[in-house]
């Protein structure tokens, strides 16, 4: 029914109104009655997101690099010129699947035609579950993990890179560029993103003719990391690096204590650690490799965007989240443009078809990528305080590890 009724109500139309059009239509013999209701021009887009909790330090800005997205492109006349987007805020997730849930589920009320939901990915799985019944396209914040889309189903994508294509391309980088040979696997089973990111490294690294020489689990709030250290110590060779998605504050505890006895191996860590803050521990992670959403290239694209998103939000342009925000939002309105339409299906069906499309970080590919974009993953090391751009890796698809 979403195609029919579901659509027109998304446009303020009664549902006792499409009826009568429907039948009406039906007596006359008359067709197309459904499409021009569709082509009103307003694509309703709704953002069921974290305003408090943990997550609120990326939707916050992800949010906002989504408005600016659409705000730029209402002010040129909306998507292809000729859709606008009109933005319907929902209550506050507060970073729970609980509250998650009655936010979207209020937004699937209002009619929504696009939903956004948190980068937590629990809440998105239990949000999306509302918006898989009623047949609305939903992209998962910034979450990267790969399974959320086939958790919820075939109306979910992610937004973001996912993991396994981040930390495969990660692993060909190492091998390839770093000339890495040797490496050790710090993972917490706490979260999947902790947990499963070095696995995916693993993979590609071993087929890449890497070898890991061993692993090691911590968990959240641990400040001891002395018994991993003395395993490190205890390997016929020093391991040439060092791979985590392990983040603050428990990875600079554990750098402390790594450097404290006279390890070096370089870190390769994931996105978590792309913020201000890690990088402003100064010498303790001076060298480490992060991923990032960011291209920090003088005159590219990104600073371009990123030149324009300072003047609205100068305290949020740290943080990476904004930029995935706002690649979302160019992607969806290159969606809504191609598909000539405002209903989910139509918009979805043009979204499948995306291939090459240009955005601030580089190319987005969805299409044969299971609801997950395809798109260079950018690499950054840490030198003097910042994250200087080394390269935006890539991976052969065939290459990208299975999701866990």
């Amino acid at each position: 029914m979403r195609k029919a009724i579901g659509t027109a109500l998304n446009h303020g139309v009664s549902r006792r109104a499409v009826l009568a059009s429907m039948l009406g239509a039906a007596a006359l013999g008359i067709t197309g009655i459904l499409p021009a209701l569709a082509d009103e021009g307003t694509v309703r887009v709704g953002f069921s997101l974290a305003h408090t909790g943990w997550a609120a330090a990326y939707d916050v800005a992800f949010s906002q690099g989504l408005q600016m997205a659409f705000d730029e492109a209402n002010a040129s006349g909306g998507a292809g010129g000729k859709f606008k987007i009109e933005v319907i805020e929902g209550t506050d997730t507060a970073s729970s699947s609980v509250e998650a849930i009655k936010s979207a589920d209020a937004l699937m009320e209002q009619g929504v035609d696009v939903l956004y939901t948190s980068c937590d990915a629990t809440s998105s799985v239990a949000a999306g579950r509302s918006g898989q019944k009623k047949g609305v396209l939903m992209f998962a914040g910034t979450s990267t993990q790969p399974d959320v889309p086939m958790k919820v189903g075939d109306w979910m994508y992610l937004a973001n890179f996912s993991d396994n294509l981040s930390s495969g391309a990660t692993a060909v980088f190492a091998v390839e560029d770093l000339g890495v040979k040797t490496a050790y696997l710090l993972k917490s089973s706490d979260n999947t993103f902790t947990e499963f990111v070095p696995e995916y490294f693993a993979t590609t690294f071993e087929k890449r003719g890497g070898k890991v020489l061993g692993k090691a689990n911590y968990t959240f709030g641990q400040v001891d990391f002395s018994a991993i250290v003395a395993e490190i110590r205890a390997l016929p060779t020093e391991p040439e690096a060092i791979m985590t998605a392990a983040f603050e504050p428990e990875l600079p505890a554990f750098l402390r204590q790594l450097r404290a006895a006279g390890i070096k191996s370089r870190i390769i860590g994931a996105d978590a650690i792309d913020s201000p803050s890690f990088y402003a521990l100064g010498d303790l992670v001076e060298g480490t490799i992060v991923v990032s959403n960011r291209v920090p290239v003088e005159g590219s694209k990104y600073e371009e965007v990123a030149k324009r998103f300072a003047e609205r939000h100068p305290d949020q342009v740290g943080n990476s989240a904004w930029i995935v925000g706002y690649d979302a939002g160019v992607v969806l309105l290159e969606a809504i443009k191609n598909a000539g339409a405002t209903d989910s299906a139509s918009i979805r069906s043009a979204l499948d078809k995306m291939t090459d499309f240009e955005v601030p970080n580089g190319k987005v590919t969805f299409t044969g990528f299971e609801r997950r974009p395809l798109v260079p993953i950018s690499l950054l090391e840490i030198k003097g305080g910042k994250g200087v751009f080394l390269k935006a890796a890539t991976i052969d698809p065939a290459e990208i590890p299975a999701p866990m």
